[in-house]
């Protein structure tokens, strides 16, 4: 569905203007605001028929009686596929990861756990990472820093994204689904093929560390998440999994 869209430049950039803006404030995006911050050679009145037209492809929405405009499931997907930059880890990021796996000496257990509180430390949504091999293992954690989201003022979404990052055997359903090919996969609400993270987004990638074990770790969050961030820091991990049985150990 998303090959048929075509975007000239200015409403990619606009699109892109939105998912950013509301990305960073969780608020709807007018058109005075992409105005000011992103466009200012456009005119709101431009830039308006410009979201009229966005919104009528389906790629953003108006929520509620908002003057705004905020991505839709499609919104994203257009914006992962097709306007996301590759990003660097920032300074700390590298510190925090390198820092982590600093200590590993060839424990499977114990590389899972530190990925685990790694991905906790550096990104505010849940956490699951799940092993493939002989002996399934399902870890999940950072509920507590998923609340700083405002998306988990709503304490019935917060619960059920809770129960799913618990349920260990739906967890390990969805890491062997969703990692079969290499490197980071993301799901986008109602893009996943679980109906119970329909309202979610699912970023995983896979790990192979030879005969020690394979799986895949990643987070559950909502769809308003920092895809390139996240994707970022996942691929870091996953080479270090990669790497950690080598003979040139990070």
């Amino acid at each position: 569905m998303i090959k048929t869209i075509e975007l000239d430049e200015r409403k990619k950039r606009i699109l892109e203007a939105i998912v950013r803006d509301y990305l960073h404030t969780a608020e709807a995006v007018g058109s005075r605001t992409i105005w000011r911050a992103y466009m200012p050679d456009l005119s709101p009145a431009t830039i308006r028929n410009e979201m009229a037209d966005l919104e009528a492809l389906g790629l953003i929405v108006q929520p509620h009686t908002s003057a705004g405009r905020v991505p839709t499931d499609l919104g994203y997907r257009y914006y992962v596929n097709h306007l996301m930059k590759s990003r660097q880890l920032t300074t700390k990021e590298e510190e925090v990861i390198a820092e982590g796996f600093r200590s590993i000496r060839q424990d499977v257990d114990e590389a899972l756990h530190q990925t685990l509180k790694t991905l906790s430390h550096l990104l505010e949504y849940a956490s699951v990472v799940a092993t493939l091999d002989n002996k399934t293992r399902v870890y999940s954690a950072g509920f507590s820093h998923m609340l700083k989201q405002p998306e988990f003022n709503d304490l019935n979404y917060t619960r059920h994204v809770m129960e799913v990052a618990e349920n260990e055997e739906l967890m390990a359903d969805m890491v062997k689904e969703y990692t079969t090919n290499k490197g980071v996969t993301i799901k986008i609400g109602h893009e996943n093929d679980f109906k119970e993270v329909r309202n979610c987004s699912v970023v995983l990638s896979s790990y192979d560390m030879g005969q020690a074990a394979t799986g895949g770790f990643g987070v559950i969050g909502p769809t308003r998440m920092g895809y390139a961030r996240v994707a970022s820091i996942l691929e870091s991990i996953s080479r270090r999994l990669d790497n950690l049985f080598g003979d040139n150990d990070e």
